[in-house]
């Protein structure tokens, strides 16, 4: 890959890309029907998604709102329900692995490679398996950073005005995202910088347009967070600042933790890229070309700027879902170097094949089998949670007055939201503390609350006498019913218990 680099492959000359993008289409097709199959309790993304999606806003929480306002975009089309929520996720994760699958396309000289790169997503557990599982903004980000390796690529194979945009375009999506996603663009700018062959293209006045296209896309997130940033900013930071006061021990601990998390993140791909093309490794390890060194110093620049992060920033918990922008560039720069090797396509396009399928047969049943084994195991997880059946329980409270819930925490708001489209559901707090959530007029409150392992509720929770405090409704202490209800899928005797009550606005 240079600078000039030509095309010299035809799009209709490269076996094998079709059949690809059917499989993967079948693959996320099996999932989304896998979901469909398991008991509609939300898991704690989709009830966030289901919870926010009630209005269009700037910003939602810690996290930037690009899959918020797709998914106000599907609820407002089509409604809410099980289908609208999983297949956002299913497109995504499609559009992903096909921008990934042409971003190979871009870098490499035998194209028929670009499917061993995408199939490689597949040995990420934190793409293939947690993004499947119960991910929102980290399958945003898996999205955005496809595509901006896509555009990117393109942009400097073939500078032209509609690349620039696109890449612009990119940019500014994953901006909105995830904000550790803007390590891969720094990074990528890095690269090119530090690279004579390729410099020219920063000085390239399409550069600024494709800057200000990326500024217009973020800005009016951005302009949310500025009023927002103390708080957004701070529960993010409780989440990678540890609590020792000793800088030498914060610096080892963070480097510890992003080694483990490199580790997680890319060790099995490592292994199974090793072991596809174990008979010419060591050609592949000293092949080097353009492409070999572009994308592994946009992985080595990557890496870099989180050290930076832990050396004067104090982060010490890296965490291997927060290296995704990042490390999702592996399974790129192993198949850079195979092509680079010109060891030919087989035996290892057919192993990496059959390591691929293995794991699309794989990660369905695992998915199902979590819920189905609990009346076995008596280890349940959330879509277990009898939601559902409580929300039919209270259902007459919410029929006979204009009414408002009031949830204990989001992922109960999220399902009560779920279980009741139409009527308004709210939570004492979200990570940014937003308070002033529009609330159609209503006469009835109603409030719910759990422990999370379904054990006895207290009695009514501090934080719900405040709220009415501040309603005008000081000293409505209002009773305080339990119902304990069998599990999804779960043992005869055993049951999950929710807290409810009921105030009544004066008129």
């Amino acid at each position: 890959m240079g600078p000039d680099h030509a095309e010299t492959v035809r799009d209709d000359a490269v076996p094998g890309s079709r059949a690809l993008l059917i499989v993967l289409a079948g693959y996320f097709l099996l999932n989304f029907i896998v979901r469909m199959a398991l008991p509609h309790s939300l898991e704690l993304d989709e009830a966030e998604q289901s919870y926010f999606s009630q209005w269009l806003l700037a910003g939602y929480s810690s996290q930037p709102p690009l899959y918020n306002w797709l998914q106000y975009a599907v609820v407002q089309v089509f409604g809410l329900s099980l289908v609208t929520l999983s297949l956002l996720k299913n497109l995504l994760l499609f559009a992903s692995y096909g921008f990934y699958w042409l971003a190979a396309r871009q870098v490499l000289r035998d194209r028929r490679l670009a499917a061993v790169a995408a199939l490689g997503l597949l040995t990420i557990p934190q793409v293939a398996f947690e993004a499947q599982r119960d991910l929102s903004h980290t399958v945003a980000t898996i999205f955005a950073a496809s595509l901006f390796l896509y555009c990117f690529f393109r942009a400097l194979n073939r500078p032209s005005i509609a690349s620039f945009i696109l890449l612009g375009v990119a940019t500014g999506i994953g901006g909105i995202a995830k904000y550790n996603f803007i390590v891969l663009p720094i990074a990528a700018f890095a690269a090119i910088l530090s690279d004579r062959q390729w410099r020219s293209r920063l000085l390239d006045w399409r550069v600024l347009l494709a800057g200000a296209v990326a500024l217009l896309i973020v800005l009016p997130h951005a302009l949310w967070l500025v009023d927002h940033f103390a708080a957004t900013s701070g529960h993010t930071m409780r989440k990678l600042v540890g609590d020792d006061t000793n800088p030498i021990v914060a610096m080892l601990e963070g480097f510890g933790s992003l080694a483990l998390a490199s580790l997680g993140f890319g060790a099995l791909t490592t292994v199974i890229f090793a072991a596809a093309y174990r008979e010419r490794l060591r050609e592949v390890i000293r092949a080097r070309n353009d492409s070999t060194r572009l994308v592994g110093r946009i992985l080595l620049f990557s890496l870099a700027l989180i050290v930076l992060l832990i050396l004067f920033a104090g982060v010490e918990r890296v965490k291997d879902r927060w290296l995704t922008p990042i490390l999702i560039v592996l399974p790129l720069y192993f198949v850079v170097k195979i092509d680079a090797a010109a060891i030919g396509l087989q035996p290892g396009l057919r192993r990496i094949w059959g390591v691929a399928l293995v794991i699309m047969a794989l990660i369905p049943s695992i998915l199902f089998g979590r819920a189905a084994v609990a009346p076995i195991t008596g280890t349940y997880q959330y879509s277990n949670y009898p939601f559902q059946a409580f929300s039919e329980e209270i259902r007459p409270l919410t029929d006979t007055a204009p009414t408002l819930i009031v949830a204990s925490d989001g992922q109960f708001a999220g399902n009560m939201r779920f279980n009741f489209p139409s009527t308004p559901v709210t939570t004492l707090s979200t990570p940014t503390d937003i308070r002033s959530l529009p609330m159609p007029p209503h006469r009835r409150i109603l409030f719910v609350w759990r422990n999370s392992d379904g054990s006895m509720p207290p009695g009514f929770p501090a934080g719900f006498a405040q709220y009415l405090q501040e309603r005008g409704l000081a000293g409505t202490v209002p009773q305080a019913r339990i119902t304990a209800l069998p599990y999804n899928n779960g043992r005869p005797d055993d049951r999950y218990r929710f807290a409810y009550a009921v105030v009544d606005i004066p008129g």
